[in-house]
């Protein structure tokens, strides 16, 4: 059974051959499924939050909140977007030298810096959320509490997406390694 499908495989090699704009395109960056699920979760993302960003003054009494709590969540709600969009432009386009390895090496140097300023306005963005919702509320002891395992949360969640931005700039690094090791 198996050899019969080896043969019909073998006699059907190169019949679906495919000409050279759809390899092409088949091969570009930006249709990578991985690139593809980065733009679907950073339009949700965007989307919610701009929804976030609509509704909070009048859904989550922002009306009652001091106006730097109101401006503090506006202005990194934004930042987050805006850097998150340039993050995924990054990724996008990661090719930009005229060889690989020089490529790899700018790409390395643009995701480090990437991943510092994502997990800056990460950091940011939830300190502003948790000001925000506290920036108006009388403090007991259990509140502090309340308040010290949202903070605890916040830095968990920072350390975890620091831990998934090493990997991948580790990865990198790598490669890069490799690039050497062959060189030699």
């Amino acid at each position: 059974m198996e050899l019969e499908n080896i043969k019909s495989n073998w006699k059907n090699a190169g019949k679906g051959k495919r000409d050279k704009t759809e390899l092409l395109k088949m091969t570009e960056i930006k249709n990578h499924p991985n690139i593809k699920k980065i733009r679907i979760k950073f339009i949700i993302e965007a989307v919610l939050l701009i929804i976030f960003l609509a509704v909070f003054y009048e859904g989550l009494d922002g009306v009652t909140k001091p106006l730097w709590a109101n401006a503090l969540l506006i202005v990194t709600t934004t930042t987050y977007i805006i850097v998150r969009f340039l993050g995924w432009l990054v990724l996008r386009n990661p090719i930009k030298e005229g060889n690989l390895k020089k490529s790899l090496i700018s790409f390395h140097n643009k995701l480090k810096q990437m991943a510092i300023l994502i997990l800056l306005t990460s950091f940011l963005f939830g300190s502003a959320i948790i000001s925000f919702f506290t920036s108006s509320i009388n403090f007991t002891q259990e509140k502090y509490f309340v308040l010290a395992g949202m903070i605890i949360t916040l830095l968990f969640l920072v350390y975890l997406s620091s831990r998934n931005w090493i990997k991948r700039i580790k990865g990198i690094n790598e490669t890069l390694t490799e690039f050497d090791d062959k060189a030699n």
